[in-house]
């Protein structure tokens, strides 16, 4: 799988390298300029160099033209040249040549080699080797005519890279923490620019966080505040989730039609397998007809939740709403041989919820004791100051399944279909959702125990204690109406 990245960080490495090859380019952009510019400066101090030691030049007693160059103190010449014409490092070296080229006076080292150009009175410059064999070295050459002969001035041009490098040296050192300062602050300002130009977009993703199944109806994204480079995504994700929402209300109403239409025929068939003499063909014919009628009604239940059907969420006493569906419930439950008990009913706590969504849930958890606990078992139900609602059964309890399918649809206890369709706790968990609790199965020694969590209504300033519908605790079990504590 390909990882993902992150604009901000490849914007940083980005910003980074483009910076470090701008101060790199600039760099020797500023090297190449500066040692043409040295190499002008060269050029014109040759040239006036050479006028200036023209007036050097003497006619020595046997006739011959020489340069009259004095002693220069070494320690006047900073580093790391030793002097001009002197020294261990001299700065420039001279010939003085006749016409003939022959050399009438040199320097020790430097001394330029080739022969002069024509007599011209303004210097002329020019590049060549050295006597020695070193060089190339800048040459000027100044024709005088006072004694005929040709002064050549020469000064190394590797004196002027050594400039150049020590001077970008220095500025390295003085400059380099400024310029690096610099580096960071351009990449942070990137990366800054770039988290304030994507607020936008980190808002649209918390809308699709908060979009569900349950509010698919009517939320959408608002990509108002996002780039425009991301505005066809925002556009074609609102479009699929129109076309999911019709599919889903497709799917809706088809599971609706089907059930209300196949209700019809199973009473009749019903009716007439009640007309039927008794008979173990038409008992079983009977069960499964019993079977098909609730996964009906359970397919029912599940389309009206996942279609998002408006349910009046509403502040309510939760035991009151909880004894009066039990009181229903009670006479068919205790018939049938199985005990009842609540606790709690008068605890004074308000919740906020919906009558029918809790009644859905109930009569789920008491059909499920009806199928598949034996008769003589006990139902408990329990409500606590916090909102919660606890519900066992002394039966033989949830398979191992169970906790790890998450209450997903059509996840049996066992493999025999006529148990049961593995909707029930699947819709109790889905209604409890839908009013914004949580629904958990609980560890217990023996049994089934279910957990519900609703939602306290802070608002309510009322929480007094209620009058009891069916008493502070109720005991109903097979061979009495009712006795209270």
């Amino acid at each position: 799988m390909r990882r993902t990245y992150r604009l901000d960080v490849r914007l940083a490495i980005v910003v980074t390298v483009i910076s470090a090859l701008t101060l790199l380019g600039a760099g020797m952009i500023l090297s190449m300029e500066f040692t043409r510019g040295q190499f002008a400066i060269e050029e014109r101090g040759l040239s006036t160099q050479v006028k200036e030691w023209a007036g050097s030049l003497r006619r020595a007693p046997d006739g011959k033209v020489v340069f009259d160059r004095s002693a220069e103190p070494s320690v006047k010449i900073d580093r790391p040249y030793t002097g001009l014409l002197s020294g261990k490092r001299p700065v420039y070296g001279y010939t003085v040549t006749d016409a003939s080229g022959t050399i009438l006076d040199r320097s020790d080292v430097n001394a330029p080699a080739g022969r002069p150009g024509p007599a011209d009175k303004e210097p002329v410059l020019s590049t060549g080797p050295t006597l020695d064999g070193t060089g190339p070295v800048l040459i000027a050459e100044l024709y005088v005519p006072e004694f005929d002969v040709w002064l050549r001035l020469a000064r190394s041009r590797s004196d002027v890279a050594a400039l150049t490098n020590t001077f970008f040296a220095q500025s390295l050192e003085e400059l380099g923490w400024a310029a690096l300062a610099m580096l960071v602050i351009m990449v942070i300002t990137a990366v800054s620019i770039v988290r304030v130009s994507l607020l936008g977009l980190r808002r649209v993703a918390g809308q699709a966080e908060r979009i569900t199944f349950d509010n698919l109806g009517h939320e959408r994204l608002d990509g108002s505040s996002a780039p425009a480079e991301v505005q066809p995504l925002i556009s074609a994700v609102n479009h699929s989730l129109d076309s999911i929402r019709a599919g889903a209300v497709a799917q809706r109403d088809f599971s609706i039609h089907a059930a209300h239409e196949l209700r019809t025929p199973l009473a009749d068939l019903r009716l007439r397998l009640e007309s039927l003499a008794p008979d173990p063909d038409r008992d079983a014919a009977m069960r499964d007809v019993d079977s098909m009628a609730r996964l009906i009604e359970q397919l029912l239940q599940i389309a009206r939740l996942d279609g998002s059907t408006v349910y009046s969420l509403q502040s309510l006493h939760l035991g009151e709403t909880v004894a009066s569906i039990l009181e229903e419930a009670a006479p068919r439950l205790v018939s049938g041989g199985w005990s009842l008990e609540a606790e709690g009913l008068n605890v004074p706590v308000r919740v906020i919820g919906d009558p029918t969504l809790i009644t859905l849930i109930l009569r789920n958890l008491l059909e499920n004791v009806r199928r598949h606990t034996p008769a003589g078992s006990t139902i408990s139900v329990s409500i606590f100051d916090d909102g919660t609602l606890l519900f066992r059964d002394t039966g033989p309890g949830l398979p191992r399944e169970f906790p790890r399918s998450n209450f997903a649809r059509f996840v049996r206890g066992n493999e025999d279909a006529r148990s049961g369709s593995g909707l029930g706790l699947s819709i109790c968990e889905t209604a409890m959702r839908r009013m914004g609790g949580t629904f958990t199965a609980e560890p217990a020694g023996s049994g089934a125990a279910f957990r519900l969590i609703f939602r306290v209504d802070r608002s309510s300033s009322t929480q007094t204690e209620m009058p009891e519908p069916l008493g502070s605790e109720i005991a109903i079990s097979p061979g009495t109406r009712r006795s209270e504590a």
